[in-house]
């Protein structure tokens, strides 16, 4: 697999250990892939209808792609669910891992580590055990009973670690330095080329059109990247006109993203972590593509939106009561519909994926 880096430009290809560039950035698929719609295949109902777009022939398969797309009334209109938590573990991250795992299966890795606050693990930790592999996966100590629970499931081993989210990811290079391949849902290319098909698969629901909004809860961000990068290369095929705007949510106890935009620089710097969040899955104070995050934001001329805790569980509740059950990181992003709601034209298409189920924490309201 060819890659680059966009922070110093350097390209190469892909291997088992050099998980990031030279330089410390995260490598990105070719910018200037194509996309050709002639090469898809209708008859796959899965990310792996674009296998050869991502040039792989998946030697693991679970299923996942292809999520609903709902149409639901929220905050005043119609908006278009994508059903991200019916992947094979329960969310958004099947994407991503699938592609990952499958290319270090073919570049013969037996042993894998991740960091993780459950969602990420779980999905490294499934992949790993279809495909064969040992999978360590590296928790901070506060993470949710059931996410953990899920991992060991699959026979991964689960190393807690105490303290910030942040102590779990040093954990886990310093395990790669050791000798593990670092299957990093934040860095590997892999996994942000799966994530592109979500752009795909939405062009494809929508009648080969783009929603004009997508609404995205941001830990690292590596869906919303992969619906910017995806939709540039349907732009780039000449297939769409425009990138849909993208909307960045996060908790007002931990928003680096959505406050870098506010104070217009062009990095996110290191935050402390802040109290904990009922929307666990975004405690990260440093995303690892966060220079990438703004750029994609802004040019899509899309907002970061800051939701309370209050609103998130709201937001919640408003969807069960709809028959819709996702954990509260999901929540996150229904709780900014009316920030957006309120920029959108009449007639604009919102989209919003739910990308974790409600089965994976605790239904407890956490004390303030």
């Amino acid at each position: 697999m060819e890659v680059w880096c966009p922070h110093c430009s350097l390209r190469d290809y892909l291997t088992a250990d050099r998980w990031r560039c030279t330089c410390g950035g995260a490598w990105e698929p070719p910018e200037d892939a194509p996309f050709d719609p002639a090469l898809v295949d209708p008859a796959d109902h899965s990310v792996w209808r674009y296998r050869l777009l991502y040039g792989l022939e998946p030697a693991v398969r679970l299923g996942v792609g292809w999520t609903p797309l709902l149409k639901v009334p929220l905050a005043g209109r119609d908006i278009l669910l994508k059903l991200e938590y019916l992947s094979p573990t329960a969310s958004f991250k099947d994407r991503g891992t699938s592609i990952m795992i499958n290319l270090l299966a073919h570049q013969g890795v037996r042993h894998v580590v991740d960091d993780s606050s459950g969602n990420a693990g779980a999905s490294v930790a499934a992949y790993a055990a279809a495909a064969g592999m040992q999978a360590e996966i590296y928790v901070p100590a506060h993470a949710s009973a059931a996410k953990r629970a899920q991992i060991a499931v699959y026979g991964a081993q689960v190393r807690e670690v105490p303290g910030p989210r942040e102590n779990a990811k040093l954990a886990a290079v310093n395990a790669a330095r050791a000798g593990a391949c670092y299957a990093s849902h934040a860095y590997h290319p892999g996994f942000l080329l799966g994530q592109q098909s979500v752009a795909w698969e939405l062009w494809e629901q929508m009648g080969r059109r783009a929603p004009d909004w997508y609404v995205v809860p941001v830990g690292q961000g590596v869906h919303l990247l992969g619906c910017w990068l995806g939709f540039r290369r349907l732009r780039a095929a000449g297939l769409v006109e425009r990138v849909p705007r993208l909307v960045a949510v996060q908790p007002e106890r931990l928003a680096p993203v959505c406050r870098a935009l506010e104070a217009g620089l062009d990095h996110v710097p290191a935050g402390e972590p802040g109290k904990p969040s009922v929307a666990e899955g975004l405690a990260i104070s440093e995303p690892v593509r966060g220079q990438r995050l703004l750029q994609a934001i802004r040019e899509s001329d899309g907002l970061g939106v800051i939701v309370d805790e209050g609103a998130i569980l709201a937001a919640r509740q408003r969807l069960a009561h709809k028959g819709i059950y996702v954990e509260p990181t999901s929540a996150a992003a229904v709780a900014a519909l009316r920030a957006v709601a309120a920029r959108a034209a009449p007639a604009d298409t919102i989209v919003v994926p739910l990308t974790g189920s409600g089965l994976k924490g605790s239904p407890s309201v956490p004390s303030e």
